[in-house]
């Protein structure tokens, strides 16, 4: 049940951000407007001078179109992505070890993920965490044995598999780790 859970906790992360980004594209579309032509979007014709052909709006307009388009895509491919390699890719057992990172504004979870051999030989990986469960907290500083799903075209975790559910790899999140660094050694 729980797996299912996360499945849903990442399409629901997935929804939330392709609509941030949807939002981001809107108010560029609107900042363009200004630029061009502000009585679309509301603005009386006599206030009309201090928006239209002032650059600013053009800047910002432009910088919010492209960022939001781009949002939108990775909220939209990198889910898919990611439940596309739990499905086809076969997985490899590996110890898992999850840590926090607390700040005054956010915590954030990352997986020390390393392989089952000799600790101080073995390859390892500190993969940030997106979309975590509310049981993630629970993880947090106990070593544990997972299932890792590798990316074939980046060759790195993307989703880690744990007794309770699944972990998922944020895009651009994963780092190798140094040898010192490797959970038990």
């Amino acid at each position: 049940m729980s797996r299912q859970t996360d499945i849903a906790i990442l399409r629901r992360y997935s929804t939330f951000a392709w609509s941030a980004s949807l939002l981001v594209v809107l108010f560029g579309a609107v900042s363009l407007l200004l630029f061009v032509r502000p009585s679309l979007v509301g603005v009386q014709p006599g206030s009309g001078g201090i928006y239209q052909g002032n650059p600013i709006w053009l800047f910002f307009g432009g910088v919010l179109v492209i960022l939001g388009i781009v949002f939108q895509v990775t909220a939209y491919r990198w889910p898919r992505r990611l439940l596309r390699v739990l499905r086809t890719e076969r997985a490899k057992s590996m110890r898992l070890q999850v840590e926090l990172e607390e700040s005054s504004d956010s915590t954030q979870y990352y997986a020390l993920v390393s392989e089952d051999s000799l600790p101080s030989k073995g390859k390892g990986w500190r993969v940030g965490l997106w979309a975590p469960s509310d049981r993630t907290r629970d993880l947090a500083s106990r070593e544990l044995s997972a299932m890792v799903y590798f990316d074939p075209q980046a060759g790195t975790p993307a989703v880690i598999e744990h007794g309770d559910g699944y972990l998922w790899a944020m895009k651009g999140a994963v780092t190798p780790l140094r040898e010192q660094t490797l959970p038990g050694a």
